[in-house]
């Protein structure tokens, strides 16, 4: 699941992949072939998160 927070939206490239048993919340940069696999938690609500 992509959850924005505080008005800002994850970025995801359209070559990765977030499992849907995933979060991904806030200020969330997910680059090229990235995989996020089931049950990983994001949470880019205290500061930037790149992968």
């Amino acid at each position: 699941m992509i959850y924005e927070f505080n008005g800002i939206k994850p970025v995801v490239h359209e070559s990765a992949f977030v499992h849907p048993q995933a979060v991904v919340t806030g200020e969330v940069i997910i680059g090229r072939d990235v995989y996020i696999g089931p049950g990983a938690a994001l949470r880019g609500d205290w500061g930037r998160i790149v992968i």
